[in-house]
């Protein structure tokens, strides 16, 4: 009797600490960012912010890897992850997130992914309200009409707009063909330049400005990354530029109607909650849209182009 009750308590106690080691197990995120600029790490702080606020950081292990704009290294990191048996891919940018796809083809690992334009024409899900399998996310499509409109309110002599976008990116050649459908709504021509390489931005950059009354950088991961090169070059034969989103509005920026890339980030880690958490999968999660915008206007740089702010602007601009 005495050895049954012994074999009673050794089980109990090895069933007690299996129930600790549950409780205390960590989930671990592999966040798979494309490149370092300020708005995809804004995307990053923005998941472990909100993970924060929803009190549950501490559960979760994030190991943050950054591919240089390079698809090798983003393949490489994201086999790291699928070797270290991480239970979700936090993917920046579309490049990032068909890497992470592609490279955990056959397991069950599900990706979510921010900073991604058109998630569909992206092959990452099937349709926005019903993503179809493992992957799904929040998209940064730029409020594209409304900056648009802003760029002609701001100068109504505005005749031409110039975008940089870099051809291999599905997001920008997206962005590119709804800039084409809605620009001519505007009072306003596009001139656009493809480019291949970050090297090409100079060159692509003043021929733009040689026939551009301004500029307009879209979310485009590697023209982002040289914002203040295509300011410096445009600035100087005083031709503005306007941005998509905020990241790099310190860098000569005018104006932007920005999303924020932080908020997108803060939308993500309630993805990751409800998938890791509460074990939903991404195929029940549709993929969300940013609404919200923010208005920005440097007061410096409408001075040194000796731009005048209108006065429906200045009512709602929030002014650097």
């Amino acid at each position: 009797m005495k050895k049954i009750l012994l074999g009673f308590l050794m089980l109990m106690v090895l069933v007690g600490c299996g129930q600790q080691n549950d409780v205390n197990k960590k989930f671990k995120i592999g966040v798979l960012q494309w490149a370092s600029h300020p708005a995809l790490d804004d995307a990053h702080k923005g998941l472990v912010d909100g993970l924060d606020a929803l009190g549950v950081l501490d559960d979760f292990e994030i190991d943050l890897k950054i591919a240089d704009d390079d698809a090798s290294n983003a393949n490489m990191m994201v086999s790291q992850f699928v070797n270290d048996g991480v239970d979700l891919i936090y993917a920046i940018a579309t490049p990032a997130a068909q890497s992470a796809l592609s490279q955990t083809e056959g397991t069950e690992i599900p990706i979510i992914f921010n900073a991604v334009t058109d998630a569909v024409s992206a092959g990452l899900v099937e349709s926005n309200e019903n993503p179809g399998g493992r992957v799904s996310g929040v998209s940064d499509m730029a409020p594209i009409d409304i900056q648009l409109g802003l760029i002609k309110e701001f100068m109504p002599e505005v005749k031409s707009v110039g975008v940089l976008y870099n051809t291999s990116e599905d997001n920008s050649i997206h962005q590119i063909a709804l800039i084409e459908s809605l620009i001519s709504n505007h009072g306003m021509t596009l001139n656009v330049q493809g480019i291949a390489a970050p090297g090409d931005i100079a060159l692509a950059t003043e021929h733009l400005v040689s026939s551009s009354d301004a500029l307009y950088i879209i979310t485009d991961n590697t023209v982002a990354a040289a914002t203040a090169q295509v300011v410096s070059i445009a600035n100087e034969v005083k031709v503005p530029v306007f941005m998509a989103e905020s990241g790099q509005f310190d860098q000569g920026i005018l104006a932007t109607d920005s999303i924020s890339y932080h908020g997108l980030g803060v939308q993500a880690s309630k993805m990751v909650y409800a998938i890791l958490i509460e074990g939903k999968s991404p195929s029940e999660i549709p993929v969300e849209i940013s609404t919200s915008t923010e208005l920005l206007v440097s007061e410096k740089v409408a001075h040194q182009l000796g731009i005048e702010i209108p006065d429906s602007i200045l009512e709602r601009a929030d002014l650097r």
